[in-house]
């Protein structure tokens, strides 16, 4: 959540309109994207990951070249690895697939089946070592991530829709506060929809 407090003004220079203010319909408030990312930053304080593991740090599928011939992996701009909570890396890089401006239904129902496929590997992590709280975690990360990323989309549905997702997943979280952070569900549709 800070690192999103720290781009909303790269966010709000491509797009002034997303910063929400507060809303009630018929007795029903949404809060102010000010006051939701506060609250978010507040809960993320309650959610520290269990471990820290190496991270690329800037995890975006365009940081990663397969060479095929050689069959072998190579990452990109890691000026940026440290150590740190995965669920960074992993919602960078869900977010990237989810932006990646492929719009032929054959290929984009790849894309959605490796987003997918990740989301599951990651969760089967994540059970595998005990981390109990990745849900909550994930939502927030993917939030920020797709926030921070309009910043660079200039399709104006396309980036506003990402930046409701933002708002629907840190609802979702804040909704959840005062319940154990154990059962809390990341959203699939919020992503994978």
């Amino acid at each position: 959540m800070s690192q999103l407090g720290s781009r909303m003004d790269a966010v709000l220079h491509i797009h002034p309109g997303f910063i929400r203010a507060e809303k009630a319909v018929c007795g029903a408030v949404a809060a102010s994207t000010t006051a939701l990312v506060a609250r978010c930053s507040a809960i993320e304080h309650e959610l520290a990951a269990p471990f820290s593991v190496l991270i690329h740090g800037d995890f975006n599928v365009n940081n990663l070249v397969y060479n095929h011939q050689d069959q072998r992996l190579h990452y990109l701009d890691v000026h940026r690895s440290r150590q740190q909570d995965y669920v960074q890396d992993a919602s960078v890089f869900l977010v990237s697939n989810f932006r990646m401006p492929v719009f032929e239904p054959q290929l984009r129902q790849r894309i959605h089946w490796l987003m997918d496929e990740f989301l599951s590997f990651t969760r089967t992590f994540a059970q595998q070592t005990g981390d109990d709280t990745f849900e909550a975690r994930m939502a927030l990360a993917l939030a920020r991530s797709l926030f921070t990323s309009t910043r660079f989309e200039l399709n104006p549905a396309f980036s506003r829709g990402m930046c409701q997702r933002a708002h629907y997943l840190m609802e979702r979280v804040a909704e959840h506060q005062g319940r154990p952070w154990q059962s809390f569900r990341l959203p699939d549709c919020a992503l994978l929809d």
